[in-house]
Parts: structure tokens; C-alpha cells; sequence
């Protein structure tokens, strides 16, 4: 799972440098888009950015995620993300 975990938490901030570059701890309780607990922390993906970090993962893991029934309306945190795919593999 530790290797699943690095390759989800590079592949964030390959997207999203400014995570790396300030530091920001990725979590696993990190939201991915937003979230209702002020207390959370929050990366703040959009919609694009979710797509290619999917589709980033499914090239690193040799996986179709369409063919593993993992919804992208089912991720809402980044260990949802690192789950999921340890569960594709």
C-alpha cells in the first residue's frame, strides 16, 4: 500500500505543483474537492484536474478504472483514491 500511497501523492502534485513547492502534507482525510468539515484540509482539485490524476494513475498501474467499476463520484479523499487503487490492482 506504501508504494500505491507515494504513486497517488506524485501524481497529485505533478498536477498540482503548488502543493509540493508550499509543502502541504497530503493526508489521507485530505478532500480532494471540498469539503463540509472546516477542520479538514481541502486540495481543492477541479473536475479536469480529477480526470487526469485518474488518468495519470491508470497509465502508472496499467489499469482501466471503467473496468473496475471505481467511480470518480465515489473519491471524495485522497485515501479514497489510494484504496481504490490498491483495490484495481
Amino acid at each position: 500500500m506504501t508504494e500505491v500511497w507515494n504513486v497517488v501523492t506524485r501524481a497529485i502534485t505533478g498536477i498540482r505543483p503548488e502543493l509540493g513547492e508550499s509543502g502541504t502534507v497530503i493526508t489521507r482525510d485530505a478532500a480532494l474537492f471540498y469539503s463540509a468539515d472546516p477542520g479538514r484540509p481541502v486540495l481543492g482539485l477541479d473536475s479536469m484536474e480529477a480526470l487526469e490524476l485518474l488518468t495519470v494513475l491508470e497509465q502508472e498501474f496499467g489499469v482501466e478504472l471503467a473496468d473496475t467499476g471505481i467511480r470518480i463520484a465515489d473519491l471524495h479523499t485522497v485515501g479514497d483514491v489510494a484504496d481504490a487503487m490498491a483495490g484495481a490492482l
